[in-house]
């Protein structure tokens, strides 16, 4: 079983810097999703902001999440 923490947003096509208010330990445990779609197309900025490659389009869902295993 996973635990999930998240963090949702809807794009606006300008904005890149989104951030997000869950704790984790390692950063692969960061995921990001648009649209239902997991997506790599980001970094971290700092400890707490994702920033995306290029803003998601107007009206996009953006889903930033924690999947850890329960291990």
């Amino acid at each position: 079983m996973a635990a999930t923490t998240e963090n949702l947003y809807v794009g606006d096509g300008s904005t890149v810097l989104y951030s997000f208010t869950f704790p984790y330990i390692e950063t692969t445990d960061v995921k990001v999703s648009l649209d239902k779609v997991d997506t790599t197309e980001y970094s971290l900025a700092n400890a707490t902001t994702i920033e995306f490659d290029t803003a998601p389009a107007n009206g996009v869902a953006i889903r930033i999440y924690r999947a850890t295993n329960a291990d």
